[in-house]
């Protein structure tokens, strides 16, 4: 059996996990309102995943570093005042 594109792993995880995407846009929002204007998505990701190791019991939650790409356009798409919050790197399909 094939493996999945990380494009197609990363849409099911959105929509197996939306609040990750919600999480994520409520922190760059926190940044953007105190000034940031550069921010990481790996810096985000390590701190999402503090939170959630802090505030559930849950072992299995996984946060792939390959998705940082994806959730990084995602957060511009949703807020385009933020085109230039994060540093784009070219996608990896496989």
């Amino acid at each position: 059996m094939k493996k999945p594109s990380i494009q197609v792993a990363f849409w099911r995880f959105h929509a197996d996990n939306p609040w990750v995407a919600n999480e994520l846009e409520r922190m760059t929002d926190e940044l953007w309102r105190a000034g940031r204007r550069r921010v990481s998505m790996k810096m985000l990701f390590e701190v999402l995943r503090w939170e959630s190791a802090r505030t559930t019991t849950a072992n299995d939650f996984k946060l792939n570093n390959n998705f940082t790409a994806h959730y990084a356009r995602l957060m511009m798409r949703r807020r385009p005042e933020w085109d230039d919050m994060f540093e784009l790197r070219a996608v990896r399909t496989r």
